[in-house]
C-alpha cells in the first residue's frame, strides 16, 4: 500500500433487520492500492446497485461470502483504465468487480471492455446491456417463450430487469401486463415502457383488477415481487402457462422463506423455471447484439433512477430494496474522484 492519497469507500456500519438502512452503510476510505504485474487501476465512474447484494448482508448469495460491519460493499462499476501493467490500455472504459470504491486495482482478465452502439450511454452497461438485461432477456428467450396473442405479467415491471423484460414480450407480440407498487410506477409502465395494463400491487382487490386486465388467463410470468403476488398471479396460469422465478425481494430483506402454490402449477400443467443470470453466460453477445440497436433506434427504453456521489449509495440501496427505485439504480461516482484530484 502506499499513502499517496486515500481511495473514497462505502463500508457495512450494521448488518440490516429486515429492510436495509441509509444508516447501515457509512462512508469511508482506504489506502490507494499498489499496481501489480497483470493488474488495471479503474476510476469508477458509475457504481450499479442490484438487489442480489442484499443477500450479501445476510448468510451469503451463491458462492459469494457474506459482508459484514467494515468491509467495503461489493459491487459492480462501469470505469475507465487509468493506469495499466497488462495489455489492457489506458482508457479503456471497463465493467469491473469494484465494491463500492471511487478507484480499485483488479486483475486485468477480469475487467471487460465495454463496447456501445452509438449514442447509447455507457451506463447501460450496467443495466439494460449488462447483468440485469442479461437476465431479463434470458427469462424471455429461455423461460417465458412469449408467442403473439399471449399475455405475459411482468412483476417489479418498472425495475432494471422487468422494464426490459416487458417491452421485449411485447416486440415478440405479447399482451403485457405490469405488477408495480405504487400509481406512479404504473403510469411509468403504461406511457414510458408500453405496458398494455399495469397494476398496483398490495391493495384491495388488485388481484380481480389482474383477473380483469387478463381475460385469457397468464401465459408468461417473471416474478420478482412478493408471496402475495406470486399467490396472487399462480392462482390465475393458463394452461401451459411458463413461470420465471429471477427474484424474491421479501425473502431477501427477512420475510419468511418464499412458498409456490404447487396446486395452482399443477392445474396449469405450467412449466417453472429458477434464473441464476450466470447459467446464461452463453447469450451475452447475442443479448448484446439484439437488445444494442433497440437501444439506439429508441424502439426500447431504459430508465434509471441516478443518484450523484458515492456517499449517496447507502441511500440509493435502501431505496432500491424498499421498492422506491424508478428503473436501473445508478450512483455516479467520478465526478466526485475528479474534484479530490483536483483539489
Amino acid at each position: 500500500m502506499t499513502d499517496e492519497y486515500a481511495i473514497q469507500t462505502v463500508v457495512v456500519a450494521s448488518r440490516p433487520d429486515g429492510l436495509p438502512r441509509p444508516e447501515d452503510f457509512a462512508p469511508s476510505s482506504e489506502p490507494r492500492a499498489d499496481l501489480r504485474p497483470g493488474t488495471v487501476r479503474v476510476r469508477v465512474d458509475e457504481l450499479s446497485l442490484d438487489p442480489y447484494l442484499r443477500s450479501l448482508l445476510g448468510t451469503g448469495h451463491l458462492d459469494d461470502a457474506p459482508v459484514g460491519p467494515g468491509q467495503v460493499m461489493p459491487g459492480r462499476s462501469v470505469g475507465t483504465v487509468v493506469e495499466s501493467d497488462s495489455e489492457v490500455r489506458v482508457g479503456t472504459l471497463v465493467i469491473a468487480e469494484t465494491g463500492w470504491r471511487a478507484e480499485a486495482v483488479v486483475e486485468a482478465a477480469a475487467v471487460t471492455e465495454v463496447r456501445l452502439p452509438e449514442g447509447v450511454p455507457a451506463s447501460a452497461a450496467l443495466g439494460a446491456l449488462g447483468m440485469p438485461g442479461l437476465t431479463a432477456y434470458a427469462a424471455i428467450e429461455r423461460h417465458l417463450q412469449p408467442r403473439a396473442g399471449e399475455t405475459v405479467v411482468v412483476s417489479s415491471a418498472t425495475g432494471g430487469v422487468g422494464a426490459l423484460a416487458g417491452q421485449l414480450a411485447r416486440l415478440a407480440g405479447a399482451r403485457t401486463v405490469a405488477i408495480v407498487g405504487t400509481d406512479e410506477k404504473a403510469r411509468i409502465a403504461r406511457d414510458d415502457l408500453g405496458y398494455d395494463e399495469a397494476i398496483v400491487r398490495g391493495r384491495d382487490g388488485w388481484a380481480e383488477a389482474l383477473r380483469v386486465a387478463c381475460p385469457d388467463k397468464v401465459h408468461g410470468y417473471l416474478h420478482m415481487g412478493d408471496q402475495e403476488t406470486l399467490d396472487g398471479v399462480a392462482e390465475y396460469l393458463a394452461v401451459g402457462a411458463r413461470v420465471s422465478l429471477i427474484g424474491l425481494i421479501d425473502q431477501s430483506n427477512g420475510a419468511p422463506a418464499t412458498r409456490i402454490r404447487a396446486g395452482a402449477l399443477m392445474a396449469a400443467r405450467a412449466a417453472t423455471y429458477g434464473m441464476v443470470v450466470y447459467d446464461h453466460a452463453d447469450l451475452s453477445a447475442e443479448h448484446v447484439d439484439r437488445v444494442g440497436p433497440l437501444l439506439a433506434a429508441g424502439t426500447v427504453t431504459t430508465l434509471e433512477d441516478r443518484y450523484d456521489g458515492l456517499a449517496s449509495a447507502g441511500e440509493a440501496f435502501a431505496a432500491l430494496m424498499s421498492g422506491r427505485n424508478r428503473g436501473k439504480v445508478v450512483v455516479t461516482v467520478a465526478p466526485t474522484l475528479s474534484e479530490e484530484e483536483s483539489a
